[in-house]
């Protein structure tokens, strides 16, 4: 298995027709050409205006546009290197030539990523001889430019994953460069707002981003082994889920994600234990376990996995048998969200004896995940569409959530409004309204779960006939 990932000639072959076209070499060509007018002109920029006195003051300022700019140009292109990777095979008509060949599904995944990560590191490397004049006038930090490069390159790998698993799951390469770089525009700014909070929180003592994740209690390898380990994992889920979609039935071999998603989760429920017992200061209360992992990080998983094409053939009790967990199907993904649960709440009894979670917020966490997994049902029933069903659900939450926001501001009902779409923050909510959403998530959950099921039995029921 090692030696196919290393001498993989979906790899070679791959490599060896992306670096024998013109295009490639124009490509290079336009990206040195940006990258030596960004310094020019901004050369020229400050020596006008004088503003930077000392040599290394105005290298220190040239060589953050410079490794900006790269970072931007790097990740705009490197999308556009593997939305095709996939759907060119199925346009020109040679996967079923790929599939028959011995190499495992897998294996053909990880030959067209590593092809565009090889491409990504020219780019990078391309780059390297303008630094190196910089680095000459002085004034620039080995480390610091190791970490950048080292930054630049991580990125370049989840955008590099995320664009195989886009151009698996699509049928042309343009749908997949439309969703690709859609979806991009939405996550762009809010990877921006977060180095924003980690830039504040360096100005200003780490109090900022304290907002985004606590890491007050880790020490810094254990803070850089949780970061290695989690972008593995995050990577490694999106080539699986290329791998999947490869297959005749991706619901075959969804349970490999579903394992690496649960071993991401695992992860970070173990360092917000280390972190809360090895935090100085107790900023942290009642609830934060919940709050901070299972009620901020399990969303999107859980509508990705609640919605789909329903799978026939099985009553609903049947879903409730531990080997339900190896389809994956709408129907196992209660099955599943209940572990993952069960898991954050063993954890819980790890955290100290001040920050444990309560049992009605527990039952809250888990009223919500039905209801949430019923809607998706719901949705998959009607539409039988797996990315069609995602997307009605999350654009559906989230135009009910602007309707609810502006009936809160004019009626007064924000708390009780937004917990219809988002968990309200159970260690700030009202102790009325926060019973409430206990109460009625398991009953607006059955409402929907039951309407799904007749769904499904007619769907079925006008296809049989």
């Amino acid at each position: 298995m090692i030696w196919e990932r290393l001498e993989n000639p979906v790899f070679r072959q791959s490599s060896r027709q992306r670096m024998r076209g013109a295009r490639t070499y124009g490509c290079l060509l336009a990206y040195l050409l940006i990258l030596a007018l960004v310094v020019v002109i901004s050369y020229q920029q400050l020596v006008e205006r004088g503003i930077w006195g000392t040599t290394t003051g105005l290298a220190q300022t040239l060589f953050d546009t410079l490794v900006f700019t790269q970072w931007f140009l790097v990740a705009v292109i490197t999308p556009a290197l593997t939305t095709s990777a996939i759907t060119m095979e199925k346009e020109q008509r040679t996967f079923d030539l790929l599939a028959i060949t011995p190499l495992s599904r897998m294996a053909i995944v990880w030959g067209k990523f590593a092809s565009a990560m090889a491409f990504v590191v020219v780019m990078i490397l391309c780059g390297l001889p303008l630094v190196a004049v910089l680095f000459l006038m002085g004034g620039i930090d080995v480390g610091v430019m190791a970490a950048r490069y080292a930054g630049m390159l991580v990125t370049g790998a989840l955008l590099a994953a995320f664009g195989v698993a886009m151009s698996a799951m699509c049928a042309t390469s343009t749908l997949a460069n439309l969703l690709t770089y859609g979806a991009l525009v939405t996550g762009y700014p809010v990877a921006a707002a977060a180095g924003a909070a980690y830039l504040l929180s360096q100005m200003f003592g780490g109090g900022s981003f304290t907002m985004v994740w606590i890491g007050t209690g880790l020490t810094r390898w254990q803070m850089w082994t949780f970061l290695a380990v989690a972008l593995l994992l995050v990577i490694w889920s999106l080539l699986q889920v290329a791998a999947n979609y490869l297959l005749p039935d991706p619901r075959s071999g969804a349970w490999k994600t579903r394992l690496l998603i649960g071993l991401l989760y695992a992860l970070v429920l173990g360092v917000t234990v280390l972190d809360m017992h090895g935090s100085l200061t107790k900023h942290a209360g009642p609830n934060m376990l919940t709050g901070v992992v299972a009620l901020l990080l399990l969303p999107l998983p859980a509508a990705a996995v609640s919605t789909g094409v329903p799978y026939p053939g099985r009553r609903w009790y049947e879903w409730l048998h531990p080997r339900s967990l190896v389809i994956g199907a709408v129907q196992s993904a209660p099955l599943y969200l209940f572990v993952l649960i069960l898991l954050a709440m063993a954890a819980d009894r790890l955290m100290p004896v001040g920050t444990r979670t309560t049992p009605i917020t527990w039952a809250y966490v888990m009223g919500y995940y039905w209801w949430l997994w019923s809607l998706g049902y719901l949705v998959s029933a009607l539409l039988r569409n797996r990315w069609g069903a995602f997307f009605a659900l999350v654009g559906g939450l989230v135009v009910l959530f602007q309707f609810l926001m502006v009936a809160a501001i004019r009626w007064e009902f924000l708390m009780s409004g937004i917990s219809l779409v988002v968990p309200a923050e159970p260690w700030e909510a009202k102790g009325r309204d926060f019973t409430l959403w206990v109460y009625a998530y398991p009953v607006l959950g059955l409402m929907a779960a039951g309407l799904g099921a007749r769904v499904n039995r007619a769907k079925q029921g006008s296809m049989v006939q």
